[in-house]
């Protein structure tokens, strides 16, 4: 026992007091300001800012600045049905699995209104969310979500989706 007090005894003299130890205190301003340019953006991500933000910079949303092909649009399914359909429903009417869950019912992609948008405005509204929908900028990459934007638009609202993605079963 005494061997113990006697190693014990050079340890917690070494110590010092907690309050006089070196350390860092939160909530102080740091030592060195750092400034992030505005238009600074994310590794893959588009430089023009129309293309980010699917708004024209005269106003209005912006028409979908990719093309994309037949394969891509089935791509364009499978993530709308993953990320989308659960509000939204699989035919874009706002008759999702939630819906009767309690969870507000979403505009459906039908309505003449929503019908005259460009595809800006569903890319915007991904980007940055609407209403209780939360936005999934950091949870779907920026072409993805104009992939989003194009398959409802040309499959859901015009009905001129190639056959191939109408008939695929996507999970």
């Amino acid at each position: 026992m005494i061997r113990l007090l006697l190693l014990l005894l050079p340890l917690l003299s070494a110590c010092g007091w907690m309050w006089d130890q070196p350390k860092v205190k939160p909530f102080r301003e740091a030592p060195l300001q750092v400034q992030v340019a505005p238009e600074r953006v994310r590794f893959g991500e588009n430089l023009n800012l129309e293309v980010r933000t699917g708004l024209k910079p005269e106003g209005g949303f912006a028409d979908n600045p990719f093309t994309f092909t037949e394969e891509e649009l089935l791509r364009g399914k499978v993530l709308y049905r993953s990320f989308c359909a659960i509000c939204h429903g699989l035919n874009g009417e706002g008759d999702g699995r939630v819906i009767p869950l309690g969870m507000p019912k979403p505009r459906s992609f039908l309505d003449p209104a929503v019908k005259a948008m460009p595809e800006g405005y569903f890319y915007f509204a991904a980007t940055n969310g609407f209403g209780r929908m939360l936005s999934y900028k950091s949870r779907i990459p920026e072409r993805e979500r104009w992939l989003i934007a194009r398959y409802i638009k040309q499959c859901l609202q015009m009905e001129a989706c190639p056959l191939e993605v109408v008939n695929a079963e996507v999970y």
